[in-house]
């Protein structure tokens, strides 16, 4: 009788979880795909059918990592007002990441470490949120000056964006700050700042 076919996304799964859990306990600094197939009870020639390379093993972390921080910040696009628009993207990006931080702080200083060895895939996240940020501003800046204040929110923002620092300065990653810090920036977008090249302006 023919065995029957792996839930092939059951066992990636359970693949990824042996990871996180391998990167947790080494601090981020050991993962092997071996490892990874040992803990789940399969030898490494078979999980390579479901991770080619640690590599993909790797991406696919990151991706499980990243989408529900990318999710939250997308439907902050959602919101009808440009102003609250802003202020519920940066508090969403806020709540996600210091929610990760304080469930598991190994595990999340894990992630960091790694993302040191992979800037590629790190940087496809931030690109993907700068773009839901530039989406949120275009609605209250002129197109040529779209650039200079999605820099401006980001540079702001930093405290309240960037896990190595939310980890880091766990106390001053509030969500209080946050609201002062965007409160400001909006009522800078409102007066025509230098940074977004003048009179700002509300589409829609």
């Amino acid at each position: 009788m023919a065995r029957p076919a792996p839930d092939v996304d059951a066992v990636r799964a359970r693949m990824l979880d042996a990871a996180e859990a391998l990167l947790a306990e080494s601090r981020g600094r050991r993962l092997v795909l071996s490892d990874v197939a040992e803990r789940v009870g399969l030898s490494q020639s078979y999980a390579h059918r479901f991770f080619a390379t640690k590599a993909a093993l790797v991406a696919a972390l990151a991706a499980r990592w990243f989408a529900d921080v990318e999710a939250a910040a997308g439907a902050a696009e959602a919101e009808a007002d440009p102003a609250e628009a802003l202020r519920a993207y940066v508090l969403a990006i806020l709540r996600t990441k210091a929610a990760k931080h304080a469930a598991d702080p190994d595990l999340f200083a894990a992630y960091l470490t790694r993302a040191a060895d992979h800037r590629d895939v790190v940087a496809a996240h931030t690109a993907r949120l700068s773009a839901i940020l530039r989406g949120i501003l275009a609605r209250q800046v002129p197109e040529d000056r779209l650039d200079a204040a999605t820099a401006m929110v980001e540079d702001a923002t930093a405290q309240f964006r960037v896990p190595a620092l939310i980890a880091l300065y766990p106390e001053r990653a509030t969500e209080a700050r946050a609201r002062r810090v965007v409160a400001a920036l909006q009522a800078a977008l409102d007066a025509g700042h230098p940074a977004t090249g003048g009179q700002a302006r509300r589409i829609g």
